[in-house]
């Protein structure tokens, strides 16, 4: 397959591949999936990693029956052929995900690796490699391969979009522009993931009616939606914004806060890089920003921005490793300005779901694809960022 194609490295799979699709959901692909899970969930260093874990769940037996059950129609539905991965940088689970779509949709994949030493990604390979290697899969393993190469070796990435009838472009808005401008079939389906703006809404009252040990939990939530991807994943809140009068925000932030600086405290390891990378950022806008009303700063690990105001360009005020920006109203309403078709999840607390879907219909936003609680941030499946995966991924044979 590639014949004239060097410079690469091969971590799993096969060089050659049988780009033949199969079928949707089909049994091969769901078993698999089973089967890498009770690898990866039984693996001790595996266990280390709360990402990794989680994508071994996603991929047991009774959640692919689920997705099967909910996505499965009664068209006859192939792959599109070979689906070209394109995965990012700071998201080490993130290729695994997009895998296993292309994977449970019937087709061949190839994926490029972040080349950036992740332990996620080698554990995760060690035991596709494992599951890969048993006689059963052998078709599998024909038709998926995982290499690295660097990103800056265009000529790799346009010759694999020239071989690709699909590709997933994960990345930011520029990677995507970039590989865009590359000669493809002329069926080709592109699934772009660019440039996105998460955020929450709290409402404060609600805050300050739960219990201590709910409260815990929350802050533990919140923590895994922020914290666990130093806020690189693009569903990771940057902004809160909370509703409510102002005595009742201020007692709520004072306990919510609380508690989660306590949980990071324990959980969370702010490497010196990093460090200096948050600096930098308050330090900008410090300078930049016009509109801050205070700074809280919990040492170095909890930052938070408090805004008097929500400018326009908000999406471009990406706080990372612990940094916050916040927002006091009375009403959502008061931020519909700021949306646009950057903005993808909304993690909520203590405001009601039909309030929210108000929102975002009665203001007619062009932003917004996930309306979910907090917690369920990085929770990927097949409806992300306004496709339906299962759709894109397949076409339908026409039988009358």
């Amino acid at each position: 397959m590639y014949k004239n194609i060097n410079n690469f490295k091969l971590i799993v799979g096969k060089k050659n591949l049988n780009k033949k699709p199969l079928v949707s959901f089909n049994s091969l692909a769901c078993s698999f999936l089973n089967e890498l899970s009770r690898e990866l969930i039984k693996d001790k260093l595996a266990k280390k990693y709360s990402d990794v874990i989680s994508f071994a769940f996603w991929c047991r037996e009774s959640n692919i029956k689920n997705l099967k059950e909910k996505f499965y129609d009664s068209n006859l539905r192939v792959g599109l052929g070979l689906v070209f991965h394109i995965t990012p940088s700071n998201v080490p689970v993130n290729f695994a995900f997009s895998f296993a779509f292309g994977l449970l949709t019937g087709n061949a994949n190839l994926v490029k690796l972040p080349t950036q030493k992740f332990p996620q990604i080698d554990i995760i390979c060690k035991k596709i490699d494992v599951v890969f290697k048993k006689k059963k899969f052998k078709k599998l393993k024909e038709m998926n391969c995982f290499l690295k190469y660097e990103s800056k070796n265009s000529n790799l990435t346009r010759e694999f979009s020239h071989l690709a009838d699909c590709r997933m472009i994960w990345g930011g808005d520029q990677t995507i522009k970039e590989v865009k401008e590359f000669e493809t079939k002329n069926k080709i389906v592109d699934i772009s993931f660019g440039d996105k703006y998460s955020f929450c809404v709290i409402d404060s009252k609600s805050i300050n009616k739960i219990s201590n040990k709910k409260m815990n939990f929350l802050a533990e939530k919140f923590y895994n939606d922020t914290y666990s991807m130093d806020q690189n994943a693009c569903s990771s809140p940057r902004l809160v914004v909370w509703l409510g009068s102002k005595t009742n925000i201020d007692k709520a932030q004072k306990k919510f806060w609380f508690k989660l600086y306590d949980y990071a405290k324990i959980k969370y390891k702010l490497d010196e890089i990093n460090a200096i990378d948050k600096y930098e950022q308050l330090c900008s806008d410090a300078i930049d920003l016009k509109n801050i009303d205070k700074l809280n700063l919990n040492k170095n690990l909890l930052h938070r921005i408090t805004l008097k105001t929500l400018p326009i360009n908000l999406n471009k005020l990406k706080g990372k490793f612990g940094y916050f920006y916040e927002f006091n109203t009375l009403d959502i309403n008061s931020c519909k300005k700021i949306i646009n078709s950057n903005f993808q999840t909304l993690t909520y607390f203590g405001v009601n779901k039909e309030v929210l879907s108000d929102f975002v219909t009665s203001n007619r936003l062009s932003g917004i694809d996930r309306i979910v609680p907090i917690g369920m941030a990085l929770d990927i499946g097949f409806l992300w960022d306004g496709y339906n995966l299962d759709k894109s991924l397949t076409r339908v044979i026409e039988i009358r």
